[in-house]
């Protein structure tokens, strides 16, 4: 090495090999191990035969309601029961005054044995007007017999009267106890006692039925068709021509836990909501249901049929289509475009098979099944998003019912760390 240069100028010429030598000496970069394969939870499809449905909104309606009346007029002097009471058919609601009603009875009573005792004198006369024309023709006329013969007739007529007004006059008064027409559960009383009620006009208290119970549901027109064309083809029975079964869920319920079935279908659809009505009955034996509730019918939509059972966290969306990552024997990550059912006791069915478009070898483009998914195939059920097709994974098996049930946190791959070199 030189040092060149007069006065305070001082050139320095180093050799190109020192600096060479001296980037040798720099320390090397540290080894970094490579990532471990990411966790992920797999678990086999569910094997189940399930049945699919289609689910509307119903209100239920009282097999009878009834709206009480009083059919004679009076003052009320007695009511029997409690607001909200269950009672049974015949049981004695309401009392009116009967006194004037019990005024007339009497009154039909006498006026029946006064036309008896009419009829007693008049069968007499007319008897012994036979009797007498029998032993002397002479001693009596054809005018007077048949005179007795008219009175007799008349005091029958006048006996047959008193009946009539007897009977009316007994319902009347047996009317002023007013009593429920049906079996079921009454409403509020709408009038207190010692008000004047009016036959036919005053309503006393409302009475439903309580059990069974009706709901009415809209199914909307290309459902009804869905449904008529599984019929025709044989695959369901209909529902004219048998009970279909159907189940309901009540307010926040998320079973469908009661079973009933249709029992009518509208005669026309309705052109203003493009639906036809139909009505099913449950028998409502705890007496849950009253009338008015808003409730969710489930009625079936296909016969059954065989489907995979997967939880939806599994179901991934791409562009609109539904997929599956499974994990195979070489532990890689494999992408299964997939049809999705629906629900079934919290699980997604998924359609093992599905339809796709192919060229045949006579260049026409024909349509096949391709199975798509195996009850032995292990699907990702936990970590979809750190799982990519093609790449390795570290698969834990878990059971699909117990992950349902008790969701656990998918464990994380262990982070790599530099190398101490």
């Amino acid at each position: 090495m030189r040092l060149l240069g007069t006065g305070r100028q001082l050139r320095l010429h180093v050799p190109l090999s020192l600096f060479l030598a001296l980037g040798g000496c720099s320390p090397t970069k540290p080894e970094v191990k490579p990532a471990a394969p990411p966790v992920v939870r797999v678990s086999s499809p569910l094997e189940r035969q399930v049945t699919d449905y289609e689910i509307f909104t119903a209100r239920t309606a009282a097999v009878q309601s009834v709206d009480i009346n009083p059919r004679v007029s009076g003052y009320l002097t007695k009511i029997n029961f409690k607001d909200g009471d269950v009672v049974k058919k015949g049981d004695v609601l309401f009392e009116i005054d009967d006194r004037t009603y019990a005024a007339q009875l009497a009154q039909a009573k006498a006026s029946l044995e006064f036309s008896k005792a009419s009829l007693i004198e008049s069968q007499a006369e007319y008897d012994i007007g036979l009797s007498v024309q029998k032993k002397n023709k002479g001693a009596i006329s054809e005018q007077e017999l048949t005179r007795r013969l008219g009175a007799r007739d008349e005091s029958q007529a006048s006996v047959d009267k008193s009946k009539a007004n007897l009977a009316l006059a007994q319902l009347y008064f047996d009317w002023c106890k007013v009593t429920s027409p049906i079996d079921g559960r009454l409403g509020r009383h709408m009038v207190d006692e010692g008000n004047l009620v009016t036959e036919n006009v005053t309503t006393l208290v409302n009475v439903v039925s309580v059990k069974p119970i009706w709901a009415y549901f809209n199914v909307d027109q290309n459902t009804a068709e869905r449904y008529e064309q599984l019929v025709t083809d044989g695959k369901l029975k209909s529902a004219r021509s048998g009970k279909i079964p159907v189940q309901m869920a009540v307010g926040a319920d998320t079973e469908f836990s009661l079973d009933g079935f249709v029992d009518f279908i509208g005669n026309q659809l309705d052109a203003s909501t493009g639906s036809i009505q139909l009505r099913a009955v449950f028998k409502n034996e705890d007496e849950r249901l009253v009338s008015g509730l808003f409730t969710r019918i489930r009625i079936p939509t296909s016969p059954p049929h065989e489907a995979l059972l997967v939880t939806d966290a599994a179901i991934g969306t791409n562009q609109g289509q539904r997929y599956v990552l499974v994990v195979n024997e070489k532990q890689e990550v494999e992408y299964r475009v997939v049809d999705v059912g629906q629900m079934h006791n919290g699980l997604r069915a998924i359609k093992p098979y599905r339809t796709v478009s192919d060229t045949g070898p006579d260049g026409q483009v024909v349509q096949k099944q391709v199975e798509v998914l195996k009850p032995t195939d292990q699907v990702i059920v936990e970590g979809l998003l750190r799982a990519k097709p093609g790449i390795k994974v570290d698969p834990q098996t878990v059971d699909m019912l117990t992950l349902l049930r008790t969701p656990q946190p998918v464990p994380q791959a262990a982070k790599a760390k530099p190398s101490d070199k």
